[in-house]
């Protein structure tokens, strides 16, 4: 057996070859049609590569890999290796009809054939490239931009890690950097862009400068371009949008569109949607707030403009100057004339690099302060770039509205409700209707302006326009003669020749006593004189030929009388007249246009003679007229189309009894049907009592409503429905105070027996007060019901001299007692001895401001909770608390001993608390928010620390200052 099974294995050995020789003679025909199939699939696969190779390399300009140019090149030979045996088997098989050759050549060519299907088939496993066909464009795409070096390290740097914040924050993926031009909006955003580049955090970083006329196929190119993508001209918008889009869907990207004027649709320019998903951001760079709000920004970000530090430094470092001491003060003007504006302080200080001449810089300032500008660059680089978002505002109408507010001096802030009232009078408002409703325009074109950055908001009730902004409005008049602004100039007489061609003319703190006689001003329709001392009467030539006069301000003069000619301003809209010394006023009957008349403060005696005639009057102003003691009966009636009447604090008071005292009856004041705004005083309680009860407040959009003495009372903020009480006895036995239900805000002075303020009661309709001020007040308690409501919509609460008020709060609060409370001041209130208690303080949740001051006898500002100690301390929470002010306060030993958490604290004032040595912070909850505690050192040095390291952690917060002078 074992001979035979080496036989037979030599035997295999010897005919394994030979049989491969017969499967190559017998498979020739079938490995040739198999080779033919596979040859043609690899073409096709080859086909296909090279199509989309072309559209990538054409379109989007990319670069093939190595291994796929090896790839294509093995596949050409292979392809003309088998065109050649297959030529070959044809011309043999036909030279031998039919026939294939002897067996050698079958043998040759079957073996061939053999290893050309290997080759192909292993050609046809690579062409998966599951790397893909070409070199990643990364480095094409990100590029580093030329930047200047940031000045400071305050404005700038401040910014410049706000953005980054948020692109880095998973939660924003759209951001709006706003500002007015010339900030540095770009500059800053420069950095970003190479902060990116570095990073790699991105896989495209795309930077598009927007064309200012917005053109989507041109924004299409721009990003193409970016992306080394190109793009046809008669390619239509929705393929070049689908092949962007297309490009962008699988990468991690981030958009920056620089000086971007217009609201658009990402998805029409071709742009995936950026989300949490993706990561992808989108950033734009802007002057117009409307621009973010429209591109649904998660995110705006306003550059500021430079402090007087930065601006400073970088003023020197464009002069290089040698400042001599002389020179040196005229620079530092010079550099503040131009508002922190990096742009305008960089232009400047090139134009006066290295020029030691000190008259030069004088005629430099001086050109400045005059609005001429003639320094070099001003014209071109500045204002040209100013004068841009001024062409770019809505319609003329608002373009004129902010030329209006260059009538004012430089660097004052103008107050929100003058401005539009100027406007409306003017006619820049259109009248839509009611006085409100032209009024809510007005704060839409401010917003507009605002927007724009033409405008800077200061608090709610005033903005500012930027200098060089006036400077270029100035500018823009000068092309076409209309405004004449000498306001705040120091003059003594105004000039008759300004006057000629002028169509708005401001002289407003000026210091003007004389008044020319007879100017020819036929298009003048503004003419602004307040707070010119105009001891002398006006000529009554003066208002001869101003026959198209429609605003005329007066307020604030030495006036004693108008004189008659006033009667002929036929086209008057506004009258204003406040805080002058007149005594009485000539008739307005002739003044059928007049909408405005504002007579506050003056020491008129009686009504202006024919008052009915004015039949398009709608705000009657007469509050503060001590003097006033004659009002016509029934002229409120007569005034058909009167909106807003204010007589607050007049010598003539309303009664619900026309025949008792010196009041009024208010039957006609309920008679009227146009009334909206309303602030009255009352005669006694119960004529307010009885107005309360005619429910005519109800149709009112606004009042304040007065009962007393009525001292000068200043709110803490705006209220639409306001009362104030002093000097009435309102807790006589059976009596009380009724409200109106949608009272907002309560002043309640000189009342007496106020001891807890929570058990304020027995004045009706309490559930809507939103602010309550209470004064001047000793041992009223008013007693409610165990389950009411104590202020459940107060806001804002001010306690001054409550000498006998003991508690704000008694006993437990319960339901929605203070819960809306942000504002809590408490003045010279010496029975006082704490203010809260801990469970007070869980109502409180939205206090934002605490301010104590003058009050002898307070120990605590948290009361010590009873029976608790140690471990067992509870937690004070106020999340919202942002202020709190301390002062004068000489028995004052603790603010809270328990755990205090404040993560919103932002300031802490403490003066004169003498005996508090500790605050009521603690490492672990340091509140992070807090930027200053000011107080004198002496105080903090003896300050007392459970932990060193807490001290070592508020040590940079403390803010060494003086006690104010004026405390709040």
């Amino acid at each position: 057996m074992d001979i035979v099974g080496s036989t037979v294995s030599v035997l295999s050995l010897l005919l394994a070859p030979l049989g491969r020789v017969f499967n190559n003679l017998r498979h020739l025909q079938q490995r040739q049609v198999t080779l033919h199939r596979t040859i043609e699939e690899l073409i096709s696969k080859k086909n296909d590569l090279i199509m989309e190779i072309d559209a990538a390399t054409v379109y989007e300009k990319k670069k093939l890999k190595s291994e796929v140019q090896l790839w294509l090149k093995n596949v050409e030979q292979v392809t003309n290796e088998v065109g050649g045996i297959e030529t070959e088997i044809n011309e043999k098989a036909r030279c031998m009809r039919g026939c294939f050759p002897n067996c050698c050549s079958r043998y040759k060519l079957g073996k061939l054939l053999m290893k050309i299907v290997t080759q192909v088939s292993e050609l046809q496993a690579k062409a998966a490239f599951g790397n893909g066909l070409f070199v990643d464009s990364l480095p094409d795409t990100v590029k580093i931009l030329p930047t200047t070096a940031l000045v400071g390290n305050k404005t700038p740097q401040s910014v410049l890690h706000v953005i980054w914040e948020c692109l880095v924050d998973a939660n924003v993926s759209k951001v709006g950097v706003y500002g007015m031009g010339g900030i540095g909006k770009t500059t800053i955003m420069m950095h970003v862009n190479n902060l990116l580049s570095e990073a790699q955090i991105f896989d495209v970083v795309i930077w598009v400068t927007v064309s200012k006329t917005f053109n989507l196929k041109k924004m299409q190119s721009d990003i193409a371009r970016a992306l080394n993508l190109e793009l046809f001209e008669d390619e239509n918008v929705i393929w070049r949008s689908t092949r962007i889009h297309e490009h962008l869907q699988k990468k991690k990207y981030i958009l920056i569109l620089d000086d971007l004027w217009h609201r658009f649709s990402l998805e029409e320019v071709g742009i995936p949607q950026p989300n949490r998903e993706n990561g992808c951001k989108f950033v734009l760079i802007t002057r117009l707030l409307e621009v973010c709000r429209g591109m649904e920004t998660q995110r705006e970000i306003k550059l500021e403009f430079l402090s007087k530090e930065e601006a400073w430094i970088l003023f020197i470092e464009k002069a290089d100057a040698i400042l001599s001491p002389d020179i040196d003060s005229t620079a530092r003007i010079l550099c503040e004339e131009c508002g922190g504006l990096p742009l305008a302080i960089i232009t400047i200080g090139r134009a006066m690099r290295k020029i030691a001449d000190i008259r030069v810089w004088k005629n430099a300032l001086e050109e400045l302060k005059s609005s001429r500008a003639e320094i070099e660059g001003m014209k071109e680089d500045v204002f040209a770039r100013l004068k841009f978002s001024y062409d770019h505002l809505k319609n003329d109408q608002v373009r004129d509205c902010f030329l209006y507010c260059a009538l004012y001096p430089e660097d004052c802030k103008i107050s929100v409700e003058e401005i539009i009232e100027y406007w409306m009078a003017e006619g820049l408002i259109t009248e839509v209707g009611d006085r409100e409703s032209e009024i809510n325009k007005g704060y839409a074109v401010l917003n507009e302006l605002k927007d724009a950055c033409m405008l800077e908001s200061v608090g709610t009730e005033w903005v500012k326009l930027h200098d060089l902004m006036r400077d270029m409005a100035i500018r823009i008049t000068r092309e076409s003669p209309r405004i004449i602004v000498k306001a705040a100039m120091g003059l003594k007489a105004l000039p008759m020749e300004w006057m000629g061609d002028a169509t708005w003319v401001s002289a407003m703190d000026s210091g003007i006593e004389v008044l020319p006689g007879h100017p020819s001003s036929p298009n003048l329709t503004t003419l602004l004189l307040q707070r010119n001392l105009l001891c002398k009467s006006i000529p009554n030539s003066f208002f001869l030929d101003m026959k198209c006069l429609k605003v005329l301000d007066l307020s604030g003069t030495g006036i004693l009388l108008l004189p008659e000619s006033v009667s002929g301003l036929t086209n008057l809209r506004a009258l204003l007249l406040c805080s002058c010394k007149l005594r009485e006023l000539p008739s307005l009957a002739m003044l059928k246009e007049l909408r405005v008349l504002d007579l506050s403060y003056t020491l008129l005696r009686a009504f202006p003679p024919n008052m009915e005639d004015l039949v398009n009057l709608r705000r009657l102003d007469l509050s503060y007229t001590d003097k006033l003691k004659c009002f016509s009966p029934g002229v409120i009636l007569k005034l058909s189309r009167l909106e807003n009447l204010s007589m607050f604090k007049s010598k003539w008071r309303w009664s619900s009894n026309s025949l008792v005292g010196k009041g009024s009856d208010f039957k006609q004041l309920t008679g009227s049907s146009q009334l909206t705004s309303l602030a009255l005083s009352f005669e006694d309680l119960p004529s307010f009592i009885s107005y309360v009860r005619s429910k005519h407040w109800q149709v009112l959009k606004s009042y304040h409503l007065g009962i007393g003495l009525l001292s000068w009372f200043v709110p803490t903020s705006n209220a639409k429905y306001s009362v104030e009480i002093q000097g009435c006895n309102v807790t006589t036995s059976g009596s009380f105070i009724e409200l109106p239900e949608n009272t907002q805000q309560l002043a309640v002075q000189g009342c007496h027996d106020i001891s807890v303020l929570s058990n304020l009661s027995r004045v009706s309709y309490l559930g809507n007060i939103k602010e309550c001020y209470v004064s001047s007040c000793r041992g009223l308690e008013f007693v409610t019901a165990a389950d009411a409501n104590h202020f459940p919509n107060i806001e804002s609460l001010v306690l001054r001299k409550l000498f006998n008020l003991k508690a704000i709060c008694s006993g437990r609060l319960e339901g929605q007692n203070f819960v809306k409370l942000k504002i809590l001041h408490i003045h010279n209130c010496n029975s006082l001895k704490n203010l809260f208690s801990v469970e007070s303080l869980q109502h409180m949740q939205n206090l934002e401001e605490v301010e104590v001051w003058n009050s002898c006898s307070i120990q605590e500002i948290v009361e010590e909770a009873t029976g608790v100690s140690g471990s067992n301390l509870p937690t004070i929470t106020l999340p919202k608390l942002r202020r709190l002010y301390l002062s004068i306060l000489p028995e004052l030993k603790s603010i809270a001993k328990m755990v205090f958490i404040c993560n919103s604290l932002d300031a802490v004032d403490i003066w004169n608390c003498r005996k508090l040595k500790r605050l009521p912070f603690s490492i672990n909850h340091f509140p992070s928010s807090l930027k200053h505690i000011k107080t004198s050192k002496e105080w903090w040095d003896e300050l007392e620390w459970d932990d060193p390291d807490c001290r070592d952690l508020f040590q940079p917060l403390f803010n060494e200052d003086k006690w104010p002078e004026n405390p709040p």
